[in-house]
């Protein structure tokens, strides 16, 4: 998430994406989405929060399906791709924080702060799109493959009964061994 429009490419405005709580309950709007890039590295659906003063970044949205790692120690951090063990990303230790400065970005395409749907959206979705399973739901929303559907992170949290009694096995026929016809007619 950042708080400078200037700071995206491809700058999406939208409404009513969602709204990001702070530590001194303070409440601001997700008023779109845009990414953050330069020649190597690319992040993508970065939030800009209208009123929030710093940067943030999700870890495991960094790391998490891309094939990199995150290594934290008391001058910083490194983000690596974890074959090729290229450094994509360092950031330095601020007292308790670990800053990205947006300037240095450099890898592959990523996901960045994806809020998460409540259970009663993700499974309004699920139904909407004839029941898909929830790791395609979220590839439709990160690849931008459907207008209208929003940009949150949907998670399985319910029971849907209709996926269950689909993948219910009835048994088969009893086999017959002895025949119970005795004469023909």
């Amino acid at each position: 998430m950042t708080g400078r429009k200037e700071n995206l490419q491809d700058y999406r405005s939208m409404e009513n994406v969602g709204v990001v709580k702070f530590g001194n309950n303070k409440k601001c709007n997700v008023k779109g989405y845009g990414k953050v890039t330069n020649e190597n590295f690319m992040v993508n659906r970065v939030a800009y929060v209208e009123g929030i003063k710093h940067n943030l970044a999700s870890v495991s949205q960094l790391i998490v399906g891309t094939g990199n790692q995150v290594v934290f120690d008391e001058e910083g951090s490194v983000i690596s791709n974890k074959e090729t063990k290229e450094v994509l990303l360092k950031s330095k230790r601020k007292g308790d924080m670990f800053t990205l400065d947006i300037k240095t970005i450099v890898g592959v395409p990523y996901v960045c702060l994806l809020s998460k749907a409540s259970s009663d959206l993700s499974g309004l979705w699920h139904r909407r799109l004839s029941h898909l399973n929830f790791k395609n739901l979220n590839k439709l929303v990160v690849d931008d493959l459907v207008r209208g559907i929003p940009v949150l992170k949907f998670d399985n949290d319910s029971f849907c009964a209709a996926c269950e009694q689909r993948k219910q096995h009835r048994q088969g026929h009893p086999i017959v061994i002895d025949l119970k016809i005795i004469e023909p007619l």
